[in-house]
């Protein structure tokens, strides 16, 4: 047996080396063990590490991808090794002073050698991780442009470095993930060459188009001789559909009987007296609603834009009777997330939203006696969310949004609204029909921050007028120019400015 007096010391090989710092954690020796088994695993022969026993015998740390082997060469004679876990690490003494370390499963282990004296030469902390070496190369393989390296520690892998895109970093995740148990246990931690910011420029454009037609004969007559009992007829129009926009001609026959060279007994004016009135309304509306937002995100953070308002809906009620409220909006509502992906393609998930507050649907609170009645309207809605990919300066229509509705209703004397030419006079008819369609045009552009010269407000060259030119001329704004800074040395084609409808 070799004595501890005048130890040999021997030089690290440059493959890899396992060095000793007396009474500290080895752990920069760890990364160069690591790296070097999985060196020696490519290049297909076990990794070499010499240990220097110049210091003592102090622990000393090693790193190895699971399924890898390394090799530890002693400067003395060993006879015993105590292994704590060898369902991580197989460690097998070829001979005296080589021992073989294999790499089973994740996890931490170590071991202890001893000599012919029992005495301890060395103790080898052993973590086995993943080949960590395979992930980065075959991410750097598949994901073009890419520089990530992977690390492994506790059964997780580390993602640093650098790739061109969002979606590069995706794939790189994805890749990793297929090398560990769980998905979780992949730490991304890549950083992205260049933050891309996407502009979105959106048309919504909503018409609605409304027919009202209504049309009834209000008959009303008082029938019979002087001093007889009377005879009422009454044939009033009820249009369901549309409530009260009634318009018409008032018409009909006033005989007054009471003149009659023989007096009517006191009270009986108003005999032999007819009124009657057409009644008719046509009404035709178009309306259109328009925004176009334009919004700019970082690539894969959200956006919103909302162009409407909130309205208050109760939510629940105190012991006092106070009532709790909350404020949903409505209005026109646009969200997005874009994604820039490699070849100047951007992926995003656009939702759009037209809501309207609309009495279809209320609900209706009985706020106890005397007091007035709570009503919650409710909201008319068309929404749309898609996925899609487009290049930069591509544009896509969200069509097909259509709302058709129609309502009728007829109403009359029974057995005489059906003759065939007088019927007309004992009935009424009301119509109502509506058509909506909606739609949504979305363009997004890739942009880059200009030079605040650049750009122009709407009140660049706005003069407000004084009291002279207000009082004499009626003018609201004295000048209203272009502003030299941001049209200076530009043509322009087509109209440009304020458009007004």
């Amino acid at each position: 047996m070799r004595g501890f007096m005048s130890p040999p010391k021997f030089i690290v090989l440059a493959i890899v080396a396992l060095g000793l710092i007396t009474g500290q954690p080895a752990l920069a020796q760890t990364d160069t063990a690591s790296q070097g088994a999985a060196t020696s695993a490519v290049a297909g022969l076990p990794a070499m590490v010499r240990v220097d026993l110049t210091g003592g015998a102090a622990a000393q740390s090693l790193s190895l991808p699971q399924g890898k082997s390394a090799v530890v060469d002693l400067p003395v004679d060993a006879r015993d090794v105590l292994v704590s876990n060898p369902g991580v690490a197989d460690v097998v003494l070829r001979s005296p002073r080589r021992i073989s370390v294999i790499g089973i499963r994740e996890g931490a282990t170590d071991a202890v050698f001893f000599d012919a004296a029992g005495r301890r030469i060395l103790s080898l902390n052993i973590q086995v991780a993943v080949d960590t070496l395979a992930v980065s190369e075959t991410i750097n393989r598949v994901v073009p442009g890419a520089r990530v390296r992977a690390e492994g520690i506790g059964g997780s892998i580390i993602l640093a470095g650098q790739v061109a895109s969002i979606g590069d970093a995706d794939r790189a995740v994805q890749i990793a993930r297929a090398t560990v148990a769980k998905p979780e246990n992949v730490i991304n931690m890549l950083t992205i060459a260049g933050k891309d910011q996407v502009m979105l420029k959106v048309r919504i454009v909503e018409v609605q188009r409304e027919v009202i037609k209504q049309l009834g004969f209000n008959l009303q007559a008082v029938l019979n001789r002087v001093g007889d009992a009377q005879v009422f007829l009454s044939n009033a129009p009820t249009f369901g559909v549309n409530g009260a926009l009634l318009g018409g001609v008032n018409t009909g026959v006033n005989l007054d009987t009471t003149k009659d060279p023989n007096q009517a007994p006191l009270g009986s004016s108003g005999l032999n007296k007819a009124n009657a009135a057409l009644l008719a309304f046509e009404r035709v509306g178009l309306v259109r609603t328009l925004a176009e937002p334009n919004l700019t995100a970082v690539s894969g953070e959200s956006a919103k834009f909302l162009a409407g308002g909130e309205f208050p809906v109760p939510t629940g009620q105190d012991n006092n009777g106070q009532v709790t409220i909350v404020f949903k909006p409505f209005g026109v509502g646009l969200g997005f997330t874009p994604v820039v992906l490699s070849g100047g393609r951007i992926s995003m998930k656009v939702s759009t939203e037209v809501s309207e507050i609309s009495n279809t649907g209320a609900f209706s609170i009985a706020n106890g006696s005397g007091a007035p009645t709570l009503v919650v309207p409710s909201l008319t809605v068309r929404r749309a969310e898609t996925t899609v990919e487009l290049p930069s300066g591509g544009a896509m229509m969200i069509a097909g949004l259509l709302s058709d509705k129609s309502r009728q209703n007829i109403d009359g004397v029974p057995g005489v609204r059906d003759l065939p030419v007088l019927g007309a006079l004992f009935r009424s008819r009301d119509y109502v029909a509506g058509q909506t369609e909606l739609v949504v045009i979305v363009t997004p552009y890739l942009v880059d921050a200009t030079s605040p010269a650049n750009l122009q407000t709407p009140a660049d060259g706005l003069q407000i007028a004084n009291d002279a030119d207000t009082v004499l001329l009626g003018r609201l704004n004295k000048s209203y120019n272009r502003a030299a800074g941001a049209t200076a040395g530009r043509t322009y084609q087509g109209p440009f400015g304020y458009v007004v409808e």
